[in-house]
């Protein structure tokens, strides 16, 4: 069974490249990678109000 996985990245981090986003389509098809914008690699300190948005929309689907 393939289950659904959201990456999340604050898009002032450089934690999860190009590159990396790739690598992990390849290994995660029903995966996607979500970019807080103004946010680092803490991104859930950096925005917490984003952060949850897209946390709980995720678990909403």
């Amino acid at each position: 069974m393939i289950f659904p996985l959201d990456f999340i990245r604050g898009s002032e981090s450089d934690y999860i490249t190009a590159n990396d986003e790739a690598a992990i389509q390849q290994q995660f098809s029903q995966s996607q990678v979500i970019s807080i914008p103004d946010a680092g690699h803490w991104v859930h300190a950096a925005a917490p109000e984003e952060f949850l948005h897209v946390v709980n929309a995720f678990l909403d689907n």
